[in-house]
């Protein structure tokens, strides 16, 4: 290593050695045991929520909702910042002392694109970007695009999702017009931190379900939970199954169809196709394990065709995501 370019490294190193001292979004703070780049103000911030998030670990083949040639979909407290660097300051350096900060966390790198690597990203973080109030500022500049994506050595890893661009087009919101100037590098750092999602629905008695069913001709239930992407049944479902056993045995004339429904992120015939595994799961298990005949069940998947609210936050899609019990 020459003298220039040990000086070079060490420059790098310390540009992440103290936070900085710019306007950061109100409410706002680096996530925790990151350093960020010295100068570089949060222009764009969501605090951690549970949520679904899929990590990109190819090029993307599709923009909306976005999907890539490889990937990973992971749950867990998800957060967001996004960062404008000091002027002058070049997307190639940003990006470096983002990778040394990686190494110095002891991540291991799952996925990283390069200049010379293809695949336009800045597109497929649009909803990111809408949510977050930061206008297009990400989104079209392909040519200075990197991404990094890293996971911690923990049993139950963090995952870190980089994206280090700068701007050249697009739509700047009002409140980010002297913060954002053409060719000032930009960064998008999403964080994915394990944690199981609260429960926020509360878990309904057999005799609440049959008052329900009673009222309605059916009961809404968000207490049976599957792995993402999956019709495998969590552990966490079991107080509710065993709630329809005992309605189930309760009610010795009731009979049931269990309907699954899913949000509307990605393909409606894939999601149809999910929903109706589960429903069908849900009623195998009901029969294998809770003492619930067959012959008092039949199993329908409606994927993404009857919500129940809105898609347009992860709130709404959460109760899009249930398991309805239909008089029969």
């Amino acid at each position: 290593m020459t003298a220039r370019t040990g000086s070079a490294l060490g420059l790098f190193l310390l540009s992440l050695a103290f936070p900085a001292l710019g306007a950061d979004v109100p409410g706002s703070q680096d996530p925790a045991g990151v350093k960020r780049y010295t100068g570089s103000e949060i222009i764009g911030f969501r605090a951690a929520k549970f949520d679904e998030f899929v990590l990109p670990l190819g090029p993307p083949t599709e923009i909306s909702p976005p999907k890539f040639a490889k990937s990973q979909k992971v749950d867990g407290l998800v957060s967001r910042y996004t960062y404008a660097a000091p002027a002058g300051r070049s997307p190639a350096e940003l990006y470096r002392n983002y990778q040394l900060e990686f190494q110095r966390l002891g991540l291991t790198t799952l996925y990283q694109k390069g200049t010379a690597d293809r695949g336009w990203f800045g597109p497929t973080l649009s909803q990111v970007s809408d949510e977050d109030q930061v206008g297009q500022i990400l989104e079209y500049n392909e040519a200075q695009e990197r991404v990094l994506v890293a996971k911690s050595k923990d049993a139950k890893p963090t995952y870190f999702y980089l994206f280090v661009t700068s701007y050249k087009d697009g739509v700047i919101p009002e409140r980010l017009q002297s913060a954002v100037q053409k060719d000032i590098a930009l960064a998008e750092l999403i964080v994915i931190a394990p944690q199981a999602m609260e429960t926020n629905m509360t878990l309904l008695n057999a005799a609440e379900m049959s008052k329900s069913i009673d009222d309605l001709g059916k009961v809404v239930l968000y207490g049976i939970n599957f792995d993402l992407d999956k019709d495998t049944l969590r552990p966490d479902s079991e107080p509710t199954l065993k709630e329809i056993g005992k309605l189930m045995a309760d009610n010795p004339r009731l009979s049931i169809h269990v309907v699954g429904h899913t949000d509307n992120q990605g393909k409606p015939d894939y999601n149809l196709d999910l929903s109706r595994r589960r429903a069908a799961t849900v009623a195998r298990e009901l029969a294998s394990k809770y003492g619930v005949a067959a012959t008092r069940m039949d199993s329908f998947g409606c994927g993404p065709y009857a919500p129940a609210a809105s898609n347009a936050s992860e709130e709404e899609r959460a109760k899009n995501r249930r398991v309805e019990l239909v008089r029969w």
